[in-house]
């Protein structure tokens, strides 16, 4: 009888234990993060020396490649001279120059000629780099291009 019983009490624990089963969890994937594509596409920024001694311009070629129309660009450019030190431009307080092109730009439309004077002190200018742009759109939202947004295309620029 004795051996009954304890035949019965292990074939107990072993069914519990065979019943018994861990639930393994299994985390989801990572939801994929949305990347925006790019809103300009920078052909060509460069500094524009207008005379020997006077001050330095700038003049940038780009193409609006979102399928939306800009009413508004605003570039935040920084000026270098040959050895890498930021210039000064002429009427901001902080090392950027803030140069705006008044639109509408449709879709696609390369534009060009855009020329600005007296941007920068000085005519030491070797290359300028916008590593910022603000886009107003027709509709009246705003929306910023920079690093992956903002494609640059031109061979001109301090840092390709």
């Amino acid at each position: 009888m004795r051996i009954l019983k304890i035949t019965a009490l292990i074939g107990a624990a072993l069914w519990l234990s065979a019943c018994r089963q861990e639930k393994v969890v299994e985390t989801p994937p990572p939801a994929p993060v949305y990347v925006p594509p790019p809103l300009i596409s920078l052909e060509l920024a460069r500094p524009v020396l207008k005379n020997k001694r006077g001050p330095v311009g700038a003049n940038i070629n780009f193409i609006n490649i979102s399928p939306s129309t800009y009413q508004y660009i605003l570039f935040r450019t920084t000026a270098y001279d040959k050895n890498g030190k930021i210039v000064k431009p002429r009427k901001s307080r902080d090392h950027r120059a803030y140069l705006r092109v008044a639109g509408p730009i449709p879709p696609g439309e390369y534009s060009s000629g855009h020329n600005w004077e007296n941007t920068w002190k000085g005519t030491n200018v070797q290359c300028i780099d916008i590593d910022h742009v603000e886009i107003v759109f027709a509709d009246g939202s705003i929306e910023e291009a920079s690093g992956d947004r903002l494609t640059k295309l031109n061979t001109e620029s301090c840092f390709n």
